[in-house]
């Protein structure tokens, strides 16, 4: 691959989220972005902006194609591997009981938050996002079959406050072979046979602002027809949790007072923000019947894997949580049909975590760096006048080493803030789970730095090394033998915390799994049947070449070795179909063409 010949810089590698620089920046940015987010709303500012130019109906049209894809935006390989897939204009599936389905590039593409990682900015939707796209669907001749881009933004969009995501999917313009319809971050498109398409923004989970509701609210929903909702978050994921309660209240609130209370219904939930497949049936109605709600997260779009293993297996909705804030909606029962990966293979991947000083070398140096800090302020307590460091360290017992840092000012002070962070790390609302965890990870963290101290002190010895030489080597053993010993305590804790339902971000995160993603492919037929079709990869290709020859607009890239991207495709389930919902005989009236006046 030659970046120099592309306008777009590929960035092959994933986010490393344990470095401690991305550790900073990405809490600066949480803070700053919510703080900023509280006194300057860019979606109440977009209210100047046009709505409409104007609201996109696919009405006319017998049946329609729709893509979904979530969490894109990491590193070109998996990322480039789904743009690609989402490219072609034709997939084949293997349907169970079925035999071969040839499925159609979407005539709109939907992109369901965060696309683009770590953090916001033209730059970098440009390397990760744009360019990539671009490059897998590089030209469509301008004209009414162009495929559309409707796109929702997550919490990782709105680090800057939305503004680089404005400038690049507000103004209607084309990347690569898609084009770009929406004027505001949030949209509504009018389906074939009464169904719709609403894309929200929920600003980090917090409540829709007045404009959008009242753009929601002068759509011309009525009664009978259908919606596929669209949001960042699956909220009702986390529906029961303490603070999720109040995410679920504000979609139950635009589902309650919109659509319901117009006659419609939203038959499918589509998210992404946890990057795995999981679908959730209302009443557990199986997949086939097509009469049950569907809500799915789908967030396989190039970033981390997240783990399946702890999903609730029923919710009700609303939660009681959620119910207790003010009028809701009836409680209802849902069942978790599918995961991908399943629950066993998420546990089973649990243990790459052993791999973290390797995929976050940051990680590993820092630790390093710690130990190394901690033996110099072991020694300087036992220092005699005249002593070099290697004098001092070469005489000290393991004991020499607690006591000396147990003597140290300095030492009790960053001890401190060591345990004050490690129990910060453990996420857990429960005080006896956030101390107990924290005090014990604090502890093996403190036993680790003992150990490469003493033992690299031994092992200095025993090889007959002096001056220099032995400060020399001490630091080596100390750096790259305790940075290694820390990042394993750290990976321990990660999987002993799992066990309580803890860190799981943490613990994928530090994986920067490539494989296991995912897009949902959606056909609404002429008699109003949606069938939504799951797709997966579970290894995406490593390395990749420049196409020679072809079409205008075949993808620039493609595997260097192995089959190709097409061929690495399965369905995770399904398909799944759902039937439209049928308005009583007294409701229905014909369905007028849809206006947006905001």
């Amino acid at each position: 691959m030659e970046p120099k010949d592309l306008t777009f810089a590929p960035v092959e590698q994933m986010t490393p989220w344990l470095s401690p620089r991305q550790l900073v920046r990405t809490a600066l940015n949480v803070v700053l972005s919510k703080v900023f987010g509280s006194y300057s709303d860019k979606r109440e500012i977009q209210a100047s902006v046009e709505a409409t130019p104007p609201l996109e109906s696919f009405e006319a049209d017998d049946e329609i194609w729709i893509d979904f894809v979530a969490d894109l935006g990491d590193g070109f390989g998996p990322t480039y591997t789904i743009a690609s897939l989402l490219a072609g204009e034709t997939l084949e599936l293997n349907v169970p009981g079925q035999g071969p389905v040839t499925t159609k590039r979407g005539r709109a593409l939907v992109m369901g938050g965060d696309e683009v990682y770590p953090t916001a900015s033209e730059r970098e939707y440009e390397n990760k996002t744009v360019g990539p796209y671009r490059a897998a669907l590089p030209w469509f001749e301008p004209n009414d079959d162009a495929p559309h881009l409707y796109v929702v933004p997550g919490n990782h969009d709105w680090y800057d406050g939305l503004t680089a995501f404005m400038r690049i999917f507000c103004r209607q313009q084309w990347i690569g072979g898609w084009r770009t319809k929406q004027a505001r971050s949030y949209f509504a498109v009018q389906l074939p046979n009464r169904w719709w398409l609403w894309g929200i923004d929920i600003q980090f989970d917090s409540y829709i602002d007045q404009p959008q509701f009242e753009y929601f609210q002068e759509v011309v929903l009525q009664a009978g027809d259908s919606v596929i909702l669209c949001t960042a978050v699956p909220s009702w994921a986390h529906a029961a949790e303490e603070d999720g309660a109040e995410a679920y209240a504000t979609l139950d609130y635009l589902e309650r007072k919109i659509v319901r209370e117009k006659g419609a219904e939203v038959r499918l939930a589509l998210t992404g923000d946890a990057h795995h497949y999981a679908r959730y049936a209302q009443d557990g109605i199986g997949q086939t019947d097509g009469a049950a709600a569907q809500k799915i997260t789908a967030g396989g779009g190039g970033a981390f894997l997240s783990a399946t293993h702890h999903l609730p297996a029923d919710l009700t909705l609303p939660p009681t949580a959620s119910r207790s804030l003010g009028k809701s909606s009836p409680p209802t029962e849902w069942e978790l049909e599918h995961t991908f990966p399943s629950a066993p293979e998420s546990k089973r991947l649990r243990w790459r975590v052993v791999r973290l000083p390797f995929e976050n070398p940051g990680m590993w140096a820092f630790m390093g760096g710690a130990h190394v800090v901690y033996s110099w302020m072991a020694q300087s307590t036992h220092r005699r006048p005249g002593e070099r460091f290697h004098d001092v360290v070469a005489r000290m017992s393991f004991d020499d080493i607690v006591r000396g840092l147990g003597r140290s000012p300095l030492a009790i002070i960053v001890t401190a803030g060591l345990v004050r962070g490690m129990v910060g790390f453990t996420k857990s609302k429960a005080a006896s789970k956030k101390w107990g965890l924290g005090l014990g990870h604090s502890a093996a963290q403190l036993g680790a730095i003992f150990l490469s101290t003493g033992a690299a002190a031994g092992i200095c010895t025993a090889l007959g090394l002096s001056g220099l030489g032995y400060s020399a080597g001490f630091v080596v053993l100390v750096g790259v033998g305790g940075g290694l010993l820390g990042c394993a305590v750290l990976a321990g804790y990660l999987l002993v915390a799992d066990k309580s339902g803890l860190n799981a971000n943490e613990l994928f995160s530090a994986q920067r799994n490539r494989d296991w993603k995912n897009f949902m492919r959606l056909h609404l037929a002429r008699d109003g049947t949606l069938t939504v079709y799951p797709i997966g990869v579970r290894t995406t290709p490593r390395k990749w070449k420049l196409r020679v020859g072809g079409e205008a607009d075949d993808p620039w890239f493609v595997p260097r070795d192995g089959p190709e991207v097409a061929e690495l495709t399965d369905l995770i389930e399904g398909p799944i179909r759902i039937q439209p919902t049928e308005p009583d005989a007294a409701e229905a009236a014909p369905n007028t063409p849809a206006r947006s006046t905001s």
